[in-house]
């Protein structure tokens, strides 16, 4: 690589830019999927079966598939990408891809085979009220999911070390149609099965999408594990730091999906769902700035390039709490409203609609320190320092473990959603001071002063938003249209609010979204001209 091209921060959010809209895409269709979902079979037992079936795959994807390959394989990829040593890239990725697909299809039948034992146990849990025949079937129809996303999960490392962001941004909006349309097409014949149908077709394409791309990296796939090579040897030793701090983070979800499945039906399903109304904002803009930012980062920590990294941190940070701040007073506000839009249709009532807005408002507490945790645990591994996040998470554990324990038996499910919140806090907290002890000042006065400014213009832009959504409230609730057209005009109204304040507080954050618009419209322009 003769030149690195990220080091241009104009290029930089350009490159934000476009994933922010792939993203963008994959959230807004994921929530369709779940309107669709919601509205069939609203929260219920079927669809915690639904949710628990998917939640397996999902957990040793979100493990290996995402973050074992983010975490691990792309700092060592961009490093011998960076040294030029080609024929050695070819058999680290070769072998691999290689173990991942045997030990991924060996886990699928393992869990295939014990299905119903997994069910019976979720039963229990559940008072026995669980239907574990559609339990086992969704979960056996999904569970090979796991080795086209674990493939998937390789080609989107590969991609982002080269990169290019547009097609594995967009990959989970083409698993997310495929699903729709299979589900549109047989609810009719096979009910709530026809989620888990969809998911396994979707995951398969989810892997296709992006084939065509890899031709870039140069690489023909053979069948070969070198288990000598010393970059496999790298990934296994990082592997097992990785996956238990990882899997401290998911063991919590799982104890929070337990506590909630254990208080009655559609306790997990709601929770779920909050989670993914949260998650938009979260998913599409923070995980947009870390997918671009975080490559940069490992070349950076490669090179010992300390300074550009902390430049490079600094923006991120700052970057995530321009947009999740005022997203986090925007959610808790409207909470209730965006809930009864988005799913308060056919089987899903208006009770699901206050459970689930309940829950929302403590999840939306911690926007901003799940955003801030990405970008931190990615400056950890960039060095390849895993066991600090490791320990952070492991401590975790115990701590939401007896947040649970406690919160819930005061504010119920939503107690499950504030210990969440809670826990990312503190471990954003304990992960910034070791950083900052490890490799010195991280810019804390420009940060700082950053985050005052959101703080007053989210705290002005919250108090209109109150105020214009009292206004309209008699408006909305006369009927659908009334509704989506009276929180339209308070979101736009509180985000050009906010807008004018950060361009007043003079933040430098304004202007890199300005640099965004503004490439997009030369990029535009140049297009009508060609």
């Amino acid at each position: 690589m003769p030149e690195d091209s990220f080091f241009s921060r104009k290029k930089i959010f350009s490159a934000t830019a476009i994933v922010i809209i792939a993203i963008l895409l994959s959230k807004v269709s994921g929530l369709v999927r779940d309107q669709i979902m919601a509205g069939y079979f609203g929260i219920s037992y079927d669809t915690d079966a639904f949710t628990w079936a998917y939640f397996i795959p999902n957990l040793f994807k979100v493990l290996f598939a995402e973050s074992l390959i983010i975490a691990a394989f792309i700092p060592i990829y961009s490093s011998y990408l960076k040294k030029g040593k080609k024929d050695e890239l070819k058999n680290f990725v070769n072998s691999i891809g290689t173990i991942m697909f045997i030990a991924f299809f060996l886990i699928s039948i393992i869990i295939f085979i014990f299905s119903p034992e997994i069910g019976q146990l979720l039963s229990v849990i559940a008072n026995n009220k669980l239907d574990i025949g559609k339990f086992v079937l969704m979960n056996r129809i999904m569970i090979f999911s796991l080795v086209s996303l674990s493939l998937s999960g390789l080609a989107t490392g590969i991609l982002n070390s080269h990169n290019l962001f547009t097609l594995p941004s967009l990959a989970p909006f083409v698993l997310n149609i495929i699903t729709i349309i299979f589900v549109v097409a047989l609810v009719p014949r096979f009910g709530i099965v026809s989620m888990a149908i969809g998911v396994i077709v979707g995951s398969f394409m989810h892997f296709l999408v992006q084939v065509p791309q890899l031709k870039v990296s140069g690489i023909r796939y053979r069948f070969k594990i070198d288990l000598k090579h010393e970059a496999v040897k790298e990934i296994f030793s990082l592997m097992i730091p990785i996956l238990l701090s990882l899997g401290a983070v998911q063991l919590n979800n799982s104890v929070d999906n337990f506590f909630a499945l254990s208080l009655g039906a559609g306790n997990t399903t709601a929770l779920t769902i909050s989670w993914r109304v949260a998650n938009l904002p979260l998913g599409v803009f923070s995980v947009a700035v870390i997918t671009v930012l975080y490559p940069l980062i490992s070349r950076q920590a490669a090179v010992g390039d300390t300074k550009g990294l902390k430049e490079s941190f600094s923006l991120g940070v700052r970057e995530i709490g321009y947009i999740m701040v005022p997203a986090t007073i925007g959610l808790s506000i409207l909470s209730y409203p965006i809930i009864k839009v988005l799913f308060e249709h056919y089987n899903f009532s208006a009770q699901d609609t206050a459970k689930v807005s309940y829950i929302l408002i403590f999840h939306s507490i911690g926007l901003i320190f799940f955003g801030l945790l990405m970008i931190l645990n990615r400056t950890f591994y960039a060095f390849k320092n895993v066991k600090t996040p490791l320990k952070i998470a492991s401590i975790s554990i115990g701590v939401n473990l007896l947040l649970d324990w406690v919160l819930i038996k005061f504010m119920d499910v939503g107690g499950l959603a504030l210990s969440t919140s809670l826990v990312a806090l503190s471990n954003t907290v304990i992960l910034l001071i070791i950083l900052r002890k490890n490799i010195g000042n991280l810019g804390g006065k420009r940060i700082t002063i950053s985050y005052l400014k959101i703080l007053l213009a989210s705290a002005i832009m919250g108090g209109s938003v109150y105020f214009i959504w009292h206004y309209l409230k008699s408006f909305a609730y006369k009927g659908l249209i009334y509704l989506i057209i009276a929180i339209a005009v308070t979101i736009i109204a509180g985000s050009a609010i906010y807008i004018i304040f950060t361009y007043i507080l003079k933040m430098d954050e304004i202007k890199y979204v300005m640099n965004i618009f503004k490439d997009f419209k030369r990029r535009g322009f140049k297009r009508s001209n060609e």
